[in-house]
């Protein structure tokens, strides 16, 4: 729904709310959006709940940050390997937002993590 302008016009928020929004400049709007995401983060199950193991992998060590969530883990070659499995490595996962209002969960590979012996 919405004029030619392509604006939606049939959101569920609150008249006040809306003439508020509309009001604000775009350096504004943009802290909106960052407030809204981080109540959002806030509302949701932490995303450790939503990370598994694939075969073959163990997951070490999770710790929840504003932005994202650090993980350790390690995990097989996918070959036949004597050293198998490998690691620890270090990864940022953050639960990406589809156009369709989807979610998934996006790793970013930091590097292994060494001991303080090695």
């Amino acid at each position: 729904m919405g004029d030619e302008s392509g604006v939606r016009d049939d959101w569920s928020l609150p008249d006040g709310l809306v003439a508020e929004l509309e009001g604000l400049q775009l350096h504004q709007l943009r802290e909106v959006v960052h407030y809204a995401q981080g109540r959002i983060r806030e509302l949701q199950a932490p995303l450790s709940d939503k990370i598994e193991a694939a075969p073959g992998e163990e997951i070490l060590a999770t710790e929840e940050r504003p932005e994202y969530t650090e993980v350790i883990k390690s995990e097989p070659c996918g070959e036949e390997c004597s050293d198998c499995p490998h690691g620890p490595y270090l990864y940022h996962v953050y639960e990406e937002v589809k156009p369709d209002g989807r979610t998934s969960l996006h790793w970013v590979f930091l590097g292994r993590v060494f001991s303080r012996h090695d």
